[in-house]
Parts: structure tokens; C-alpha cells; sequence
């Protein structure tokens, strides 16, 4: 029996409960729906967009400029250019201000002839950091490659003020000298660079280097092989191993020497250009000309096999694929008179007289006392003075002379 009064229930708490029944189920229908269909409900699937959890980020460490550097060294000692000019190219992506970068970039860009780019990052080097003997000292190695000595000098000769004990320094100073003519201060300075790091092959080059320009190509050979043993990876040095050989009519010792070039550097247009200059002396014209025109192939903007190409046609009396060939190579900075004559007398024997005059003259303006440029400009007043008929005499009295091309 109950005694007392019978509790009340309370009305809102029975409506709290029915209101907590109804969302529950209605969670849960949703829920099932949005699973029966594809889509992700996992523990954080419910929240607003605001308030879902921000993934951590873990931040990754930059590798320091200096570690990219020496990674792209290794990479040039061991041949790999293209990769180490990648690599020097990230380095100045990260330091826009890292002139060492820039230069050593530019000496490789040298290599592969890219001269343009090679000076304009040089001589940001050398706006960077102006106390630096190297940034000088290849900036004048650029401009010297371009055959524009005056310029070049002064920057050379900064490098040796700023550091004479700097191998590259008196290096590049003794390959202007060089280039200048001066072999009484070339050989000095190549074997000075030598006395500062025996074990540098651009200072065992360049004073091979000395020694060809000189005219003495047995003792160049020995320095050009030295630089290989140093350095094997890189195929212009074999080349001047193979250019010297040549000079001295070692043809067979220079193909073999090319066969190594191709090796160590199987994607270089001066490897390649040798190998045709090569045959041509040879006498293998077919052969000189597949070889060239493989050259061409690599790198269609070296000039010299281009204009190693027309003179072969030239030879040949083939005009019509002289004339291209030799304006291609003069277009790309082919400065050489034996170039300019050729192309024309191809132009005569075209029957194109106002052109081959055009032509013979610019040979004269290079060297008007050359016994082949007085044959072309004799050629020329024969067959087109007074009278436009067809010419008598299809080349000058003797093939064009080879002067040496630059390392």
C-alpha cells in the first residue's frame, strides 16, 4: 500500500527523450544510405568542413647549395656534362646569388660552345663577386673563344692581379696568349700553371695548346695526352691529340685516337668533325662527308663542320651543296677567308658573278696577300670582267688551307 503521493513525471523530459530517439535514428539511416552508396564515413565524416582535422605537413629539409655543387663536380670528372650542368643549374635556382655556380656553369657551357649564354652568366659572376680570380679569369676564357681577344684580356689579366697563384688564371691567360700570337709569353705561362697544380688537365692542355699554335705539334701530342690522363671523359681533348696527329700526317694514328673520342664523348660534333677533316685528308670523300654530316646532326649550329662540309663539296666542283654549306657556316660566325672564296667561286661557277665578287672581297678584306685569295680574285676577272659568259676554270690553283681551329 502506498502511503504517499504518486511522483509526476516530468513533460519535457519525456519530449528530450523522444527528441534524442527520433536524431539517433535519423543518424543512423543516413549513415547506412551514405555507405549503401560509396561514400566515406569514417570517424570524421560527420563534422563540418570547418572543423575536419588539417593533415600535418613535415616540412622537407632543402639540401645545402654546397652538397649540389660537389655532386655536379663528380659529375663532370666522370664525363657526365649535360647532368652536371643540371645540377649547377639547380644550385643557382636555390642561391640565385651563388657566383661559383655560375662560373663553373659557364666553363662547361664553354665546352659544349654555347658561348652566348656561357658570357652572360660570367659576367653576372663577376658583377656578384668581383674578387674572385676564377669568375675573371672565365669570362676571359669565353670571350677568348668567341675570338674577341681585346676584350678578354684585360679580364685575364685581372685574374692573375687578383691571384696569381690561381692555376685557371694564368690557364686561360696563357690560351689568350695563345690565340694572340704570342708564343713567347704562352708557353711561360702554360708551364707556370703547370708548376701551380701538376695534376690540372686544362694546364697540361693548354700548354699543348702552346705548342701546336707554335707549330710544334710533337711536343704538344705528350702535353694534350697528359690533360687525357687527368681528364678521360671529355672528347675534345682526343680530338687535339687527333688534330696534332693529322698535322703531322699521322692519319692512321689520328682515326685510331677519334675512335677513343667517340667513346668517352659519343654525342659530340667536334669528335665527329675531326673524323670527316680526317678522311678528307685521307682522301675519302664519301666517308668525310658521312661523318660530317653527322656532326651536323648532333649540333646544328657548329660551324665548323658546316664549313668543313662545303669546302669538301667545294673540292668536289658539287656548287649547288657548297654554296648552302658555306653560308651556313659563316651565318654561325665562320670568320675564315678560305670560307669566303670558296663560296665565291662557287657563285661564278653558278654564274652568279655580283655574288662571287661579294664574296672573293670579303677574303681580301681578311687577308688580301693569301696565294689562294689572289687566285679566287684572278679567277673572278677572268671569267666575269667584260663579259658574264659561263666560266673557264671551275677552282683556284691550290686546295684552301687548314689553319687550326680552337681547342
Amino acid at each position: 500500500m502506498y502511503l504517499g503521493r504518486k511522483p509526476q513525471r516530468l513533460p519535457w523530459l519525456r519530449s528530450c527523450l523522444l527528441i534524442t530517439i527520433i536524431v539517433i535514428g535519423t543518424a543512423y539511416a543516413s549513415f547506412l544510405l551514405l555507405a549503401s552508396r560509396g561514400f566515406y564515413v569514417g570517424p570524421t565524416a560527420w563534422l563540418p568542413e570547418a572543423l575536419h582535422p588539417t593533415p600535418t605537413i613535415t616540412p622537407t629539409p632543402t639540401e645545402p647549395a654546397i652538397n649540389i655543387v660537389n655532386r655536379a663536380d663528380g659529375y663532370f670528372r666522370n664525363g657526365e656534362v649535360d647532368r652536371a650542368m643540371s645540377e649547377y643549374r639547380r644550385v643557382i635556382e636555390i642561391e640565385p646569388g651563388n657566383d661559383m655556380a655560375m662560373a663553373r656553369l659557364a666553363r662547361l657551357l664553354i665546352i659544349r660552345r654555347r658561348y652566348a649564354e656561357a658570357e652572360d652568366l660570367a659576367r653576372l659572376a663577376v658583377e656578384l663577386n668581383a674578387d674572385e680570380a676564377y669568375n675573371s679569369a672565365v669570362l676571359a676564357l669565353t670571350l677568348d673563344w668567341q675570338g674577341q681577344y681585346d676584350q678578354a684580356l684585360p679580364h685575364a689579366l685581372r685574374a692573375v692581379e687578383l691571384d696569381e697563384t690561381n692555376v685557371y688564371a694564368q690557364a686561360y691567360l696563357s690560351e689568350l696568349y695563345s690565340d694572340m700570337g704570342r708564343v713567347d709569353r704562352s708557353i711561360p705561362t702554360a708551364r707556370l700553371a703547370i708548376e701551380l697544380d701538376p695534376e690540372n688537365w686544362e694546364a697540361h692542355r693548354v700548354l699543348g695548346y702552346a705548342y701546336e699554335t707554335a707549330g710544334r705539334y710533337r711536343n704538344a701530342i705528350p702535353e694534350y695526352q697528359r690533360a687525357i690522363q687527368i681528364q678521360p671523359n671529355l672528347g675534345f681533348l682526343y680530338t687535339s691529340v687527333a688534330r696534332n696527329m693529322r698535322a703531322l700526317g699521322q692519319y692512321r694514328n689520328a682515326l685510331a685516337i677519334i675512335q677513343q673520342a667517340i667513346q668517352a664523348d659519343p654525342n659530340s660534333a667536334e669528335v665527329y668533325d675531326e673524323f670527316g677533316w680526317i678522311y678528307y685528308f685521307l682522301g675519302d670523300y664519301d666517308a668525310a662527308i658521312s661523318q660530317l654530316r653527322r656532326a651536323t646532326q648532333i649540333d646544328a649550329s657548329y660551324a665548323p663542320a658546316w664549313g668543313h662540309l662545303g669546302i669538301i663539296y667545294f673540292v668536289l666542283q658539287n656548287w649547288e651543296n657548297a654554296v648552302p654549306s658555306l653560308e651556313k657556316a659563316i651565318a654561325l660566325g665562320g670568320d675564315r677567308a678560305e670560307y669566303y672564296y670558296s663560296l665565291g667561286i662557287s657563285y661564278v661557277n653558278m654564274d652568279n658573278c655580283p655574288k662571287g665578287r661579294e664574296w672573293i672581297d670579303k677574303a681580301m678584306d681578311i687577308n688580301a696577300d693569301d696565294t689562294a685569295v689572289l687566285a679566287a680574285d684572278q679567277f673572278w676577272n677572268e671569267n666575269c670582267l667584260g663579259s658574264q659568259s659561263p666560266p673557264t676554270r671551275p677552282r683556284p690553283t691550290r686546295a684552301p688551307n687548314t689553319p687550326v681551329p680552337a681547342p
